[in-house]
């Protein structure tokens, strides 16, 4: 019957060599002890039973069923065996996540040591593999490690590329490995030169032939009125503005076309013409100013103020001179009265005076 178990099946890895069985009634399946532990088997090194996952229940009736940190059975599933010890713990209690690759071999913190020296202790220099849960010494690293890694770490056994599948022993014993020890170095270069070539495409690119019609666009003519150009006070630039419609040019610009200033805008050095009020003096060629005639007086009694006829009034001016060719008014004959009419005074001294009837 022993030469049988040697070829039995391990119910987890499916190789021969299977000699512990499941101590369920009924229940075939055998195993390797070291996958017993990474199947999720219950193990009792009290009463060297084992129970498969399916029987996992039954060992409730054990009194080892029981995690050494919360001391009570909880969830059976969920408790890992100690290869050391042979104490249960609970996965949540320890705050790790149970895999086959964790429970196959696993050590409490109390029995833990250094994969390579096989010497507990130096926890503080003590690095536990991520994927398996083991220790290994920083000092026994080859090569050493001067301090604990800051994110997650693996050990060599562990360390698989997660884009090329390579283990350690397929690459160069200096490779270099990234994103918590899983992506080899080579893996690395090709994801970063793939990441800026994405960056680059993803990057907005702005349109060559759009730039270029931008600006000539703007010194294109339109429809829409243009209001007129502001001016610009004496030491700003000079710059030629579009002129606006020469109908709403500015009174004053002396019908200068549009877009050009008016000379008495564009010379702002000369003051603008102040305008003077009138003389009194009137030019000689200009007539004299109307004069509006006095009130009316009753026609037997002259105004007072009327000057003689013949004299003109002080403060206007002396007529215009007549013609050469004509005579001046003040040497024109005198019609002659007819001579009864003539007053007694102006009688001509020829004639004798007539004497008074008696």
């Amino acid at each position: 019957p022993v030469g049988l178990l040697h070829f039995q099946k391990c119910e987890h890895c499916r190789r021969m060599g299977a000699t512990i069985p499941c101590r369920a009634d009924g229940c075939p399946r055998l195993y390797h002890f070291p996958c017993a532990a990474a199947s999720g088997c219950f193990q009792s090194m009290k009463s060297l039973r084992l129970l498969c996952p399916e029987h996992v229940a039954e060992a409730l009736q054990m009194e080892d069923a029981r995690c050494s940190v919360c001391d009570g059975p909880g969830d059976l599933r969920d408790l890992v065996f100690c290869t050391s010890c042979g104490q249960h713990y609970h996965g949540a209690c320890l705050d790790i996540a149970l895999t086959p690759r964790k429970r196959s071999g696993w050590q409490c913190p109390e029995c833990k040591v250094c994969q390579t020296c096989r010497q507990p202790g130096e926890d503080s220099m003590m690095l536990v593999c991520e994927a398996c849960d083991k220790g290994y010494h920083t000092f026994c690293m080859e090569p050493a490690i001067e301090g604990l890694p800051a994110d997650s770490w693996k050990c060599r056994d562990c360390r698989v590329c997660l884009d090329c599948g390579r283990r350690p022993a397929e690459l160069d014993p200096g490779c270099q490995w990234y994103w918590s020890y899983s992506v080899c170095e080579g893996c690395q270069q090709r994801r970063a030169a793939a990441a800026a070539c994405e960056a680059a495409a993803r990057a907005p690119q702005p349109d060559p032939p759009t730039q270029m019609l931008t600006s000539p666009e703007r010194s294109k003519p339109t429809d829409v009125p243009v209001p007129p150009p502001e001016l610009q006070p004496a030491g700003c630039d000079e710059e030629m503005q579009p002129g606006g419609d020469p109908k709403e040019a500015p009174v004053g610009d002396g019908g200068s076309p549009p877009g050009k200033l008016p000379h008495d805008e564009l010379v702002p050095e000369e003051p603008p013409s102040l305008v003077e009020p009138p003389s009194l003096m009137q030019h000689p060629e200009e007539p004299p100013p109307l004069v509006e005639p006095p009130p009316l007086s009753p026609p037997n009694e002259p105004p007072l103020d009327k000057p003689p006829p013949d004299e003109p009034p002080p403060d206007e001016l002396p007529l215009d001179e007549p013609p050469p060719n004509e005579p001046p008014l003040d040497e024109l004959p005198h019609e002659e009265p007819p001579r009864d009419e003539l007053p007694s005074e102006e009688l001509l001294p020829s004639e004798p005076c007539p004497e008074e009837d008696p």
